[in-house]
């Protein structure tokens, strides 16, 4: 393993911190080793982009929708997409 980094949040909303504790106390961790473990998670699903498609795929199946409706929807998302949303 290569060096450690130490990184620093400012301007954390209270609401949010609040949440934080009561994640880390629920875990049994500190808030660091919450915040820690929260990354690692979010960095570990980032490094596979493809899966996220599968599974809106996988949703689509289930998800009975008339044809329009589900054209309607692609409509949509193009739009977002297209907007930089």
């Amino acid at each position: 393993m290569g060096c450690v980094a130490t990184l620093y949040v400012r301007n954390v909303p209270p609401d949010l911190y609040d949440g934080l504790k009561r994640w880390a106390d629920k875990s049994g961790r500190s808030v660091n080793a919450e915040i820690l473990a929260l990354l690692e998670r979010e960095a570990a699903r980032r490094a596979q982009p493809g899966d996220w498609i599968e599974r809106l795929h996988a949703l689509r199946r289930e998800i009975p929708l008339s044809d329009e409706l589900g054209d309607l929807a692609v409509a949509a998302v193009r739009a977002h997409r297209d907007a930089g949303i």
